[in-house]
């Protein structure tokens, strides 16, 4: 069962959430007329947080017996949870109104019940909020992680995920990723997965996809491949948005300081008859870009290999390439790349340039 503190009510718009709470009561205690019903439906589309209301009001509803009296009911629950009852009945005759409308004594009864459920519940489903375990990739090794709920996690070369070990005990499955890394999260509903990056949140129960947030590089993704994710960008009042499966969400900071959202459609990448999913292509140790630019492949280059790259002249950033690469070493890459457009390169040591 969902549980909500006194405080997480009192932050919420009042009037908005009592209008949920009143009419979730009509229909729970059956009085509840059409227009109400059509008139609830469009506030839980404006205020999506209120099915969860809905969730935790039938099931404390249910516990009432069939031929038990409104009043019986509520005073039972008084007696119950005492002075653990944080409405002020002193400050308004609470009681006395609600006994007027028993569908409001329903309601009374709820906000009640479910606020002494998050008083006594909310220091042990508090979500991890200090990670205690944290494992790295060197510059050239990917990992795979079992993490102790089961997800399933490949991380990517110079990249790190931390959590907690006890994860399976709070409210919330917490991990922060710095880097890239591709998850398949265990189902649980009862204690959605949750990533933190520096720009993004992610929200799942139990579904495939694949973060790349690098912290020196402008663009921050979200791939799906499978279930639906809720992402939200830290620090921003910019609505939530949903991936639906083969999905990109993308972040790209802009040099004025600005930052662009995008939302793409995942299309393969078609190289001498094979199809790649670019995004995800990693995990297997392969290399694949579909019509990039130079300066788009040179992170990719640089990260693969090792490298520092350096183009030379500008309208060298023109040439768009396509290509999928799985053994090659960087000499044979660059060559290959030659076949379509024409430059030339140097290396030394770790040195790139191209010209």
């Amino acid at each position: 069962m969902v549980s909500y503190s006194y405080n997480q009510y009192k932050s919420l718009p009042v009037m908005s959430e009592r209008t949920v709470i009143e009419l979730l009561a009509l229909k729970l205690s059956g009085e509840a007329t059409a227009a109400d019903l059509a008139e609830l439906e469009k506030l839980i589309e404006k205020n999506p947080d209120s099915v969860y209301h809905q969730e935790i009001f039938q099931q404390v509803f249910s516990n009432k017996a069939d031929n038990e009296d409104l009043d019986a009911y509520y005073h039972r629950h008084r007696l119950k949870y005492k002075e653990g009852l944080v409405f002020a009945e002193e400050k308004i005759p609470v009681f006395n109104y609600f006994k007027k409308a028993s569908y409001l004594l329903v309601a009374c009864s709820l906000i009640l019940l479910v606020s002494i459920a998050g008083f006594f519940t909310y220091k042990a489903n508090q979500p991890a909020s200090i990670y205690n375990t944290e494992i790295s990739s060197g510059d050239v090794v990917r990992k795979n992680i079992l993490l102790p709920d089961g997800t399933k996690i490949s991380l990517n070369a110079n990249s790190k995920i931390l959590y907690d070990k006890d994860m399976n005990h709070h409210s919330e499955r917490a991990v922060k990723l710095i880097g890239e890394a591709f998850f398949d999260v265990s189902h649980n509903p009862k204690r959605p997965f949750v990533i933190k990056t520096n720009k993004l949140s992610i929200k799942v129960l139990g579904t495939a996809f694949n973060v790349k947030a690098y912290p020196t590089e402008r663009e921050t993704e979200a791939t799906l491949l499978r279930g639906s994710i809720e992402l939200s960008v830290n620090h921003s009042n910019a609505k939530k948005t949903i991936l639906k499966p083969f999905e990109k969400f993308a972040l790209i900071d802009q040099s004025s300081g600005k930052m662009i959202m995008k939302v793409l459609r995942i299309m393969p990448v078609k190289v001498a008859g094979e199809e790649y999913t670019q995004e995800v292509a990693w995990i297997e140790n392969k290399l694949v870009f579909a019509n990039e630019t130079f300066e788009q492949l040179k992170p990719k280059l640089e990260k693969r290999f090792k490298v520092h790259l350096e183009i030379k002249n500008e309208y060298l950033n023109a040439y768009h390439f396509t290509g999928a690469f799985t053994e090659e070493n960087l000499v044979e890459t660059l060559a290959a790349m030659q076949l379509i457009k024409h430059f030339n390169f140097k290396i030394q040591g770790n040195d790139v340039k191209i010209y």
